[in-house]
C-alpha cells in the first residue's frame, strides 16, 4: 500500500453547466445540419473541462454521430507532433467497418498510416509527407466521413500543444465545409504572457465559425450537489460552504477535499503537489514572497507585506508581477491588495513552511498590524476596524504569544459584535475563555470579565443559530455565578437558557427554566431584568398557544419596563403581546402593536427583535390568510436578516414564510427559488420544521408524493404552530396514496398531541381536522362502495366529532378568514360522509378560498361540487362548467393527482374539458373504442367497478347514468368476456388487467 495517498472520489452525476451543455450542443446541432462548427472551451485545471466534453460525446454518439477525440500530452514540445489527431484518426478503424474505412480513407490511406499505423501499411522508404499535404488528407477524411454521418472532433489540453498540431487544427477550422463539430480546449490559467497558444487562439478568435466557452467555477448550490452526487446525500450548508470556499469552485478540488475530509486529512498529498507544482516553477525570489504573503491568509495588503518581507520596493513589485502573470496571485481592483487565486494555493504553501517559520512571521504580522492602527490613531481615518482587529488576534494567537492574544480577542470580538458579526465574535469570545487561565496576567486586565465573556459568546451563539453551543456556554456561566450573591445576572442567565432550550428543541425544560428565572429576579425594586424575564415568559407562553396567558404576563413586563425605562424589553414584550392579539382574533390592535415594537426595536438597535417582529407579524398574517401582506412583511424580515448576519435563523424562517404564503397564492414559480435558498441555508433544529412542511406542501399539491413523504418524515421536533401542518399534510399524503387509514391515524395522532389548545388555538387544529374529515369521507365512501355497514357508522361516528371540533375551533377564530375557510370545507366534506356531498357546502368552500386568492383550494373545492352536481342529477350544465374551471386551475398550476381526478370525472361524466397546450391527452380527449376483448372505454369503466363489487344502482350513480344503462352495460361485459356472472368477470378482469 502506498502511504499518504487520499483516493479521490468522482460524482457519477454531472452537475450545473446547464448553459454550457447548451452551447456545445447548439454547435453539434449545426454539424448534424450539415453546416461546420468550432468550440474552443477554456477554464482552469480541474474546473470540468474534459467532464463537459464527455457529456457532450455521450450525447452525440446517442444521436448517430461519429466522435473521434484525443488530447495534447505534456512530454516536451515538437516530441509528440499531431498527438490529439492521431489518437482521434486511430479510432476510425474500431469505428468503421472494412468497407467504410476504405471509402473514407481513398488514396490517402498509405499516406495517413505513416502517421497512424492503425490505418493500414505505411510505404516503406518513401519520402515524408509534407505538412500542406497531410493536412490536406485529413482535411478530405473529415469530409468523406461527414458525407455518412455528422463528426465530431475533440482535442484537449491544447496549452500542451506543439506547432505542428496548432497549424493542422488551425487549418482544418479555417477549411471544413461539411457537418463537422470541432472542439477544443485549454487550461486558461496555464497561458502566461509569452505562451504560445495565445496567437494561435487569437487568430481562430477572428473567424466567426468560432465560438469561444469560458468554463467557470461551481457556485454554492452545484458544489452542494456535487458533493450530494458523490455521497448519496445531500451535505450540510456548513459543509458545502466550507468546501466551496476552500476549492474555489473547482470540481477537482471539490472532490480531492471530499475525499481527505473523510480520511481525516486536512490537504490531500495529490492536490498539494498539484497547487505546488505552478508555486514551485516561480524564481526563488517569489517563491520567498508567496510563503510570506501565505501567512497573511488569503488576502494581503501590499503595505503590511512590504513590511513584512522587507523587500526592497522594486524588487518586491517584480516578483508580485511574476505571481500575478503565473496566477498565483490577483491584483485587486480599487485596493493595493492580493489575492490567492485559490485559497488551496495558500493553504499549500502555508502548510509548506516549517513551524519555527510561521510564528516569527506571524508575530511581524501583528506587530506590523499594530503599527499601522497605532499611527492612524487620533487621526480622520479613525480607529481600528472589526477586520483589523481580528487579523490582529489571529497573528498573535499564531505567534503563540497567549497574552497579547487574549486582550486582542476580547477587543475583536466586541469589534465584531458592533457591526453584528456575530459568528466572528462567538470565536473571539471563546478563544479568550480558552487562554484565560493561560494568560492570567491579560486575563485579569480584560475590559470583560469571565461570565460576561461566557454571555455574550452564548448569545452570539444563539443569534446565529448554534443552541446548542449557546446553551453549554450558559450553563457554564450559571455554574460561575453565585445565585445568592447575585440573583439578577443570575436572573438573566436563566432567562437566557431558557430561551436557547426552546430553540433547541427542549420546550419542557425551557418552560421550567423561565419560572426559575421569574422566581429569581425580585418583584421589589421593579428592575429591567425582571422586565426581560417576564416578557420571555410571556413569548414561552405564546408559543405554547396560551395566549390569554401570554397576553397578561406581556401586560405586566411592559408596565415594568416603563417604570424602568427598559425600552428593549418593553419592544420585545409588546412584539409577544402583538402576536397573541393577533392570534385571539384582534388583528387590527395587533398591528398598532406590532408597529410600535418595530419602532423601539429600530430606536435601540435591537437586531433580534427587528427581525422577531417582522416574522411574528408576517405569521399572524398567514394565519388570517393575509397572504400578501405576509408575504411582504416576510421578504423584510429576510432582507433585514441578511443584513445583520442572522440568515440561518431569521433570513431563513421569513424566506419561509414568504414562499409558503406564495404556495397558497399558486405562485410556485416564485416559491421554489425560495426554498431552495431556505435549504442551503442549514437550519439549526428548531428552526427546520416549517421549511420541511412548507416544501411539503409545495410538492404535495405538484403530486410528488415521494418527494412530500421525504421531508414530512425528516421533521425531528415540533413546536404546537407545526402540529397541525405536520399531521394535517400527512393525512393529506395518505389519501392521495389510498393509505386511509393511515390518515386517520394521522388525523388523530395531531389532535391527540394538541390537545384542546387551553381554549385559545382554534386556529391550531383546524387544518388537522379538515385533512381528517377529508380522510373520513374517503373511508365512507369506500365502506358504503363494499356495503360495510359497520365501518360507514364508525367513519361516521369519528368525522361527527371532528366536525364538533371544527366549529368549535372555528368559534374561537371567527375572525379569521382562513379558518373559516377550512371549516367551511371541513363542513362539506362531512357531507360526503354522510353519503350525499352538499353542492351548497362546497360552493360556499370554493367561494371562501377564492376570496383568499388560493388557487389549489379553489380547484379542489370546484372539482368536488362539480362531482356534487353531477351526482345529484339537477344541474349538468353547472356541473360540466364548474368542471372546467377546475381544470383550467389545476392544469395552470401543475397539480398532477387533482388533474387527474379532475380529468377521470370529465370521462366518467362524459364531459370534455379543454385543457391549455401540453396538458395529458387522457382528460382532454375520450380514448377510442377497442381495448381488450372489445370494450369499449365506458365499458371499461364499468368493470373497473364491477371488479371492486358495486351494483349497478352504485355503477349508475358513480358514472352518472341510469340503473338500467348500467344494467346493459354489465351485460355486454359479460357477453364480451365469456363470464357466466360478475365475480367470473371480476376475476378476469384482475387476471388480464382489463378495467
Amino acid at each position: 500500500m502506498i502511504g499518504d495517498v487520499t483516493e479521490r472520489l468522482s460524482s457519477p452525476v454531472f452537475v450545473g453547466r446547464a448553459a454550457e451543455v447548451a452551447s456545445l450542443r447548439t454547435a453539434l446541432e449545426r454539424a448534424v445540419a450539415g453546416k461546420p462548427s468550432a468550440v474552443i472551451v477554456a477554464g482552469e485545471a480541474g474546473v470540468g473541462k474534459t467532464r463537459l466534453v464527455a457529456e457532450l460525446s455521450s450525447h452525440a454518439r446517442q444521436i448517430g454521430v461519429i466522435t473521434l477525440a484525443g488530447g495534447c500530452l505534456d512530454v516536451g514540445d515538437g516530441v509528440l507532433a499531431y498527438a490529439p489527431v492521431v489518437e482521434a484518426t486511430r479510432s476510425l478503424a474500431g469505428v468503421l467497418d472494412e468497407r467504410e474505412l476504405e471509402h473514407v480513407l481513398g488514396s490517402s490511406r498509405d499516406e495517413l498510416a505513416r502517421l497512424v499505423p492503425e490505418l493500414g501499411t505505411p510505404v516503406v522508404g518513401s519520402d515524408p509527407v509534407a505538412p500542406a499535404r497531410l493536412f490536406e488528407l485529413l482535411l478530405g477524411v473529415l469530409h468523406r466521413l461527414a458525407e455518412r454521418r455528422p463528426v465530431l472532433l475533440i482535442a484537449e489540453d491544447l496549452h500542451w500543444a506543439d506547432q505542428s498540431t496548432r497549424d493542422l487544427l488551425g487549418f482544418l477550422v479555417r477549411n471544413l465545409r461539411a457537418g463537422v463539430c470541432t472542439v477544443l480546449t485549454y487550461r486558461s490559467d496555464d497561458l502566461h504572457r509569452r505562451h504560445p497558444l495565445r496567437p494561435f487562439l487569437a487568430e481562430l478568435g477572428r473567424s466567426d465559425r468560432v465560438e469561444r466557452l469560458r468554463v467557470g467555477s461551481l457556485g454554492r448550490r452545484e458544489v452542494a450537489a456535487l458533493l450530494a452526487g458523490i455521497t448519496g446525500e445531500r451535505p450540510s450548508a456548513a459543509m458545502a460552504a466550507e468546501i466551496r470556499e476552500r476549492s474555489g469552485g473547482n470540481p477537482f478540488f471539490v472532490e480531492e477535499l471530499l475525499a481527505a475530509r473523510r480520511d481525516g486529512t486536512t490537504l490531500p498529498t495529490a492536490l498539494r503537489d498539484v497547487v505546488l507544482a505552478r508555486v514551485e516553477a516561480l524564481s526563488e525570489p517569489a517563491q520567498r514572497v508567496l510563503q510570506v504573503a501565505a501567512v497573511a491568509g488569503r488576502r494581503v495588503d501590499h503595505q503590511v507585506l512590504a513590511a513584512v518581507s522587507a523587500q526592497p520596493v522594486e524588487q518586491l513589485v517584480g516578483v508580485l508581477r511574476e505571481a500575478v502573470a503565473h496566477h498565483v496571485l490577483t491584483a485587486e481592483e480599487g485596493s493595493e491588495s492580493y489575492a490567492f487565486r485559490h485559497a488551496l494555493v495558500q493553504e499549500a504553501i502555508y502548510d509548506d513552511l516549517l513551524p519555527v517559520e510561521r510564528g516569527p512571521l506571524h508575530a511581524a504580522y501583528a506587530r506590523a498590524l499594530s503599527g499601522r492602527v497605532n499611527a492612524r490613531a487620533g487621526t480622520a481615518t479613525g480607529a481600528a476596524t472589526a477586520a483589523e482587529l481580528g487579523q490582529l488576534a489571529y497573528h498573535w494567537y499564531a505567534a503563540h504569544d497567549l497574552g497579547a492574544a487574549l486582550l486582542a480577542c476580547v477587543e475583536a470580538g466586541q469589534a465584531a459584535e458592533a457591526i453584528y458579526a456575530l459568528a466572528e465574535a462567538q470565536q473571539h469570545y471563546e478563544r479568550a475563555l480558552e487562554l484565560w487561565n493561560q494568560a492570567p496576567q491579560a486575563a485579569a486586565r480584560s475590559p470583560l470579565g469571565r461570565v460576561t465573556l461566557l454571555q455574550r459568546a452564548a448569545e452570539a451563539a444563539y443569534l446565529i443559530g448554534e443552541h446548542d453551543r449557546a446553551i453549554a456556554l450558559a450553563e457554564v456561566a450559571l455554574a460561575d455565578t453565585d445565585a445568592a450573591r447575585d440573583p439578577l445576572r443570575t436572573g438573566v442567565l436563566l432567562e437566557r437558557l431558557a430561551r436557547y432550550r426552546w430553540m433547541a428543541g427542549d420546550s419542557t425544560r425551557a418552560l421550567t427554566t423561565i419560572e426559575q428565572a421569574v422566581s429569581a429576579l425580585p418583584a421589589q425594586p421593579p428592575s429591567q431584568e425582571r422586565a426581560r424575564a417576564l416578557a420571555a415568559r410571556g413569548q414561552l407562553l405564546m408559543l405554547t398557544a396560551r395566549h390569554h396567558q401570554a397576553s397578561a404576563c406581556c401586560e405586566e413586563a411592559i408596565a415594568v419596563a416603563r417604570q424602568v425605562g427598559a425600552r428593549p424589553e418593553e419592544g420585545h414584550a409588546l412584539t409577544t403581546l402583538a402576536t397573541s392579539l393577533g392570534l385571539l382574533g384582534r388583528l387590527e390592535a395587533a398591528s398598532g402593536y406590532f408597529e410600535e415594537a418595530l419602532r423601539i426595536a429600530e430606536e435601540v438597535g435591537n437586531t433580534d427583535d427587528m427581525c422577531r417582529a417582522r416574522l411574528n407579524f408576517a405569521g399572524a398574517l398567514t394565519i388570517y390568510g393575509c397572504w400578501e401582506e405576509s408575504t411582504k412583511v416576510s421578504l423584510e424580515c429576510y432582507r433585514l436578516a441578511s443584513r445583520f448576519g442572522a440568515m440561518r435563523t431569521y433570513g431563513r424562517a421569513g424566506l419561509g414564510n414568504a414562499a409558503e404564503a406564495l404556495i397558497f397564492l399558486g405562485r410556485w414559480e416564485e416559491a421554489v427559488p425560495m426554498l431552495e435558498e431556505v435549504f442551503e441555508l442549514d437550519p439549526p433544529n428548531a428552526w427546520a420544521p416549517t421549511a420541511l412542511q412548507t416544501r411539503a406542501l409545495y410538492l404535495l399539491h405538484r403530486g410528488d408524493l415521494t418527494g412530500a413523504l421525504e421531508d414530512l418524515s425528516a421533521v425531528r421536533m415540533l413546536d404546537p404552530l407545526e402540529v397541525g401542518p405536520q399531521f394535517a399534510r400527512m393525512a393529506v399524503l395518505a389519501i392521495w396514496e389510498g393509505q386511509l387509514e393511515e390518515a386517520r391515524a394521522a388525523a388523530a395522532d395531531g389532535l391527540a398531541m394538541l390537545g384542546d389548545g387551553n381554549g385559545d388555538g382554534g386556529y391550531l387544529v383546524i387544518e388537522v381536522i379538515q385533512a381528517g374529515l377529508a380522510a373520513e369521507a374517503a373511508i365512507a365512501e369506500r365502506s358504503l362502495a363494499q356495503r360495510a355497514t359497520d365501518k360507514l357508522a364508525e367513519s361516521r361516528g369519528v368525522a361527527q366529532d371532528l366536525l364538533d371540533r371544527a366549529r368549535a375551533a372555528a368559534a374561537q377564530d371567527s375572525a379569521m378568514p382562513l379558518v373559516q375557510a377550512r371549516l367551511a370545507t371541513a363542513e362539506a366534506e362531512w357531507t360526503r360522509v354522510e353519503g350525499a356531498s352538499d353542492p351548497d357546502r362546497w360552493a360556499k368552500a370554493a367561494a371562501a378560498w377564492q376570496r383568499l386568492s388560493c388557487p389549489y383550494e379553489t380547484a379542489y373545492a370546484q372539482w368536488r361540487h362539480s362531482e356534487a352536481l353531477l351526482a345529484a342529477g339537477t344541474s349538468r350544465e353547472t356541473g360540466a362548467e364548474v368542471l372546467r374551471q377546475s381544470w383550467a386551475t389545476a392544469s395552470e398550476l401543475g397539480a398532477r393527482l387533482l388533474v387527474e381526478e379532475i380529468g377521470a370525472l370529465a370521462r366518467r361524466a362524459r364531459i370534455v374539458v379543454a385543457g391549455p397546450a401540453g396538458a395529458p391527452e387522457s382528460v382532454t380527449r375520450f380514448a377510442e373504442p377497442g381495448g381488450g376483448f372489445g370494450l369499449t372505454p365506458r365499458e371499461r369503466e364499468v368493470l373497473a367497478l364491477v371488479t371492486t363489487g358495486q351494483t349497478n344502482g352504485q355503477i349508475a350513480q358513480a358514472l352518472f347514468i341510469s340503473g338500467k344503462t348500467a344494467s346493459v352495460h354489465v351485460s355486454n361485459i359479460l357477453a364480451k368476456l365469456g363470464a357466466a356472472n360478475r365475480s367470473e368477470a371480476a376475476a378476469i378482469a384482475h387476471r388480464l388487467g382489463l378495467g
